[in-house]
């Protein structure tokens, strides 16, 4: 038996000017919506000062449980040490910049609830990134779809939330960024039901974006060698 209605992953990267704010909205939001959640705070290598923040939020709230990472190891290592540890019959993660509204996450959570579902994406309807991100992260989608024969219109925005009995039948292993098209793809493969909710990305207040040049050539290469390593099974 499950001990939450719902298990959120948040990964914190060197984010110490987001993650309070980050907490206590999620914290509200739930509350509100009468979910029982349990919020999984990942200190991901972070040099700053966001796990003594995190371990002060964890000990006013009973609900919030700290993951501590000494070396970072990258995106994906995060979310996926989180998620093991989850006890929520669905499990979910959102990212820890602050630029998701914590109403999306209910809006996802009651989505997969309302239907037979195993996992529930989200589709950014409006975006506050530049052109070159916005034109890279066009192609990206469009290169999954035709190499995996998936229509995802936007396999890398957050949240992403999972019936818990499929995530363990699905397990990602992915350290780094691709971990969001793996969990698509093993969803796609197994022949797990999808749905979508619509959300809108805010800008970002505080830190520092982790997204460059790099990420979208480190994305490239994983999903090669994904293609690679699926057709010669």
């Amino acid at each position: 038996m499950h001990k939450y209605d719902l298990s959120i992953v948040v990964p914190f990267y060197n984010e110490e000017g987001n993650v309070s704010d980050v907490v206590k909205g999620l914290e509200g939001e739930l509350s509100r919506n009468k979910i029982g959640y349990e919020l999984i705070l990942v200190n991901n290598g972070s040099s700053d000062s966001t796990p003594k923040i995190i371990g002060n939020l964890k000990k006013r709230n009973s609900r919030i449980r700290q993951v501590n990472i000494r070396k970072n190891e990258g995106y994906g290592w995060g979310i996926i040490s989180g998620l093991d540890v989850a006890k929520g019959k669905c499990v979910g993660y959102v990212d820890g910049d602050n630029q998701v509204h914590p109403k999306y996450i209910v809006n996802a959570y009651n989505k997969i609830s309302a239907t037979d579902a195993a996992i529930c994406l989200t589709r950014r309807l409006s975006r506050n990134e530049g052109f070159a991100r916005k034109i890279a992260s066009i192609a990206y989608n469009l290169i999954v779809s035709v190499l995996f024969f998936i229509k995802v219109s936007d396999i890398n925005s957050k949240p992403k939330i999972i019936r818990q009995k499929f995530y363990k039948d699905m397990r990602p292993s992915a350290k780094g960024w691709f971990i969001d098209t793996e969990i698509v793809l093993k969803a796609k493969n197994k022949g797990f039901r999808f749905v979508e909710v619509p959300l809108t990305y805010t800008n970002r207040k505080k830190g520092k974006s982790k997204v460059n040049f790099g990420i979208t050539k480190e994305l490239l290469f994983d999903i090669i060698r994904y293609r690679l390593s699926s057709t010669s099974k």
